[in-house]
């Protein structure tokens, strides 16, 4: 009888679910800061193709659409290599075409109500650079690239924004610019470098990071980038003021800047490997930065095809698109088209029990802002300085950070600079990643907050020097990379990391001592933890690059030795989960009610020889306390809207999740 009932509440949540999908999409096509649900292809055409648009129907594209119902959809229009697979006169196309595959998938999604965008290649453009050799960036060498175009061609003028203003004028909604800010590169071609001495009066031009002013010259490159964006966004925005455009990766954690162009959404496409937790960290990135926001979980596994290209399982896409959703965000999957430029009819299987699994949750979570916890600082400025490319430089001592927190069952958000300042008394727990640098007048509001009340955990043999002062430590010594021995929990477990001798001043209390071996016996009188007050708040070290070796080499040693500074400091989280390590949290707020998001992360996506997996074990009991002020009128388990027994005291109400498949989702109704 049980089953029978379950079965009956789920087939009505799931056709109310799609009558508000409906009813949404009767007005017409979804604007993308609205949109949740889509789906990408892309081809990155070659010139050799001569048949394109053969086997692409009107019925292929009505069946996908109908079946898998997506609020849109992008489409392969011109790739790396330059080569548009629709009949432009504005660039350079394929070589022959059947039917024109963009003005049948304009026919088809117009009909559905389905919103169209473009896959579009911006600053990558191999077929321009080979037709105008002189258009392309100078490398350090003194070569011309054969893929970069320069900032000083004429290329936006010439290709690049007459080319949307065809698409715009096809009729589509908009386009996402990929090959932009990460394809970005230093150009040392004469009109750059007359520009860079003119603005810098610097002379000297820098050719590698190890010389003199190199930073400069990248960040001068990076002003080169941002006018460049500015030029187009305001060009197709003037053409056609509805024309929805965003350039991929802007204003993320490959572009950790404020946002100061005015795209219309931010998005980016998730590295195929690992993307659960690459999903959780991009997906941080981008929550905080003010714009409406998705992300792309890649449908197949790729390495630099080092391993067969091998198309994911849905069960896997599922779990990447909870760490995005579970942040507010929207979710699209990307699948390659066939080269004639149809769709492969079998993905609309797939995509549908996608769809369906991530619809149940939409209404709890699309759109929900993050109630603030802890909050892990981008150190935008650290990383700049420090950069060897204008953008993309490596973030992953942050990402290990992040990891090693979300692993002891801690929200955490991740928030630049300007997303901070100002803010940082809405946190009771402000973390500082590894890094060597922060500015002064950020640095002098960290200490404010901590005097004035406020919680910062320092991690980092570098990152604790800018913190000398306020730590109560007079540094000595720091030794190279080695392996040392930590205590948590009961275990030692062993890592490698330089580490620091000091001593501690007056009033500083170690917390925790290195080991010289995995043998209790065996503490050393090196110092791995302390905390020190500072006026009315608290700072805790942490004398070792716990990200750095977290992002290597997992160890529950090390996430115990994290969460248990956290707790030190930051004791009364609104929530708590226990019952298993596997669980992702977020804390959420939406339409006035708390949301606590449990995401299941059992499962091989850290196993990088694994190009694929169809089973995630499921947890079971996971016991969630919430601190809920009131005794709350009902806590229901989402999507199945399953209303949960639980215990109030003392302003925390605790309730068991009895089974956690992949992300399930407590709804906490206030009383009234």
């Amino acid at each position: 009888m049980k089953k029978i009932n379950l079965t009956i509440i789920l087939l009505l949540a799931l056709s109310s679910i799609s009558a508000f999908a409906q009813s949404d999409k009767s007005t017409g096509k979804l604007r993308r800061a609205d949109c949740f649900f889509g789906v990408h292809f892309d081809l990155h055409a070659s010139e050799d193709i001569t048949d394109a648009g053969k086997t692409l129907t009107p019925e292929m594209i009505d069946t996908f659409l109908l079946r898998v119902r997506p609020d849109f959809i992008q489409i392969d229009c011109k790739g790396h290599p330059g080569i548009s697979s629709y009949p432009t006169k504005a660039g350079f196309h394929v070589k022959g075409f059947e039917k024109d595959p963009l003005k049948l998938f304009r026919e088809i999604t117009a009909k559905e109500n389905v919103a169209l965008f473009m896959h579009f290649s911006g600053v990558w453009d191999g077929k321009v650079v080979k037709e105008h050799p002189d258009w392309a960036i100078v490398n350090a060498d003194g070569k011309r690239s054969t893929e970069k175009t320069s900032f000083f061609s004429p290329y936006p003028d010439t290709y690049l924004i007459p080319q949307l203003k065809e698409l715009s004028d096809y009729g589509v909604d908009g386009a996402w610019i990929d090959g932009d800010c990460w394809a970005t590169e230093p150009d040392y071609g004469e009109a750059s470098l007359k520009r860079f001495t003119k603005e810098t009066g610097i002379t000297q031009i820098p050719r590698k990071p190890s010389d003199k002013y190199y930073p400069e010259f990248i960040e001068y490159t990076r002003g080169l980038f941002r006018e460049y964006m500015q030029k187009y966004v305001t060009a197709i925005h003037k053409y056609n003021p509805g024309f929805q455009i965003t350039s991929n990766w802007s204003f993320s954690s490959i572009m950790p800047e404020k946002v100061t162009i005015d795209v219309d959404y931010l998005s980016g496409d998730v590295t195929p490997q690992n993307g659960v937790y690459r999903s959780a960290f991009e997906a941080r990135c981008l929550a905080p930065q003010g714009k409406p926001w998705d992300l792309m979980a890649w449908g197949f596994s790729w390495n630099g095809a080092i391993m067969p290209m091998s198309i994911k399982t849905a069960v896997q896409l599922k779990q990447e698109a909870a760490e995005i959703m579970a942040m507010g965000g929207g979710v699209q999957f990307y699948f390659q088209q066939n080269r004639d430029l149809s769709i492969k009819p079998w993905l609309g299987t797939m995509l549908s029990e996608i769809g369906t699994f991530c619809r149940e949750r939409q209404q709890y979570c699309h759109k929900a802002k993050a109630i603030p916890q802890i909050a892990l600082l981008f150190p935008t400025a650290s990383y700049q300085r420090n950069g060897s490319r204008p953008f993309a430089n490596g973030t992953g001592v942050l990402e290990g950070t992040m990891n090693v927190v979300l692993d002891g069952q801690h929200p955490v958000e991740i928030l630049m600079e300007h997303n901070l300042s100002g803010k940082m008394s809405r946190y009771p727990l402000i973390i500082i990643p590894e890094c060597d640098y922060l500015e002064a007048s950020f640095l002098e509001e960290l200490r404010k907050y901590v005097s004035d009340g406020g919680n910062l955990l320092i991690i980092g043999v570098e990152t604790v020097r800018l913190f000398e002062k306020e730590l109560g430590i007079k540094l000595l010594t720091k030794t190279d990379e080695s392996t040392v021995f930590i205590e948590a929990s009961g275990r030692i477990g062993a890592l490698r990391s330089p580490k620091l001798s000091f001593e501690l001043l007056p009033g500083t209390k170690a917390t925790s001592m290195f080991y010289e071996s995995n043998d209790f016996r065996d503490k050393g009188k090196n110092i791995s933890s302390s905390v020190n007050k500072v006026g009315n708040g608290m700072i805790a070290g942490v004398y070792f690059n716990a990200g750095s070796d977290y992002l290597e080499y997992k160890s529950p040693v090390l996430r115990d030795f994290i969460s248990d500074n956290i707790s030190a400091l930051f004791p009364d989280q609104k929530v708590k989960v226990t019952g298993s390590h596997l669980v992702h949290l977020t804390l959420n707020e939406l339409n006035g009610k708390i949301y606590v998001n449990l995401v299941n992360i059992a499962g091989e996506h850290t196993n990088l020889k694994a190009v694929g997996y169809d089973e995630i074990p499921s947890l079971k009991n996971i016991a969630v306390s919430i601190n809920t002020v009131k005794t709350p009128a009902r806590i229901l388990l989402q999507p199945e809207g399953r209303e949960l027994k639980f215990n109030y005291l003392d302003g925390v109400s605790k309730v068991v999740v009895p089974d956690l498949p992949i992300y399930s989702i407590l709804e906490v109704i206030p009383a009234l």
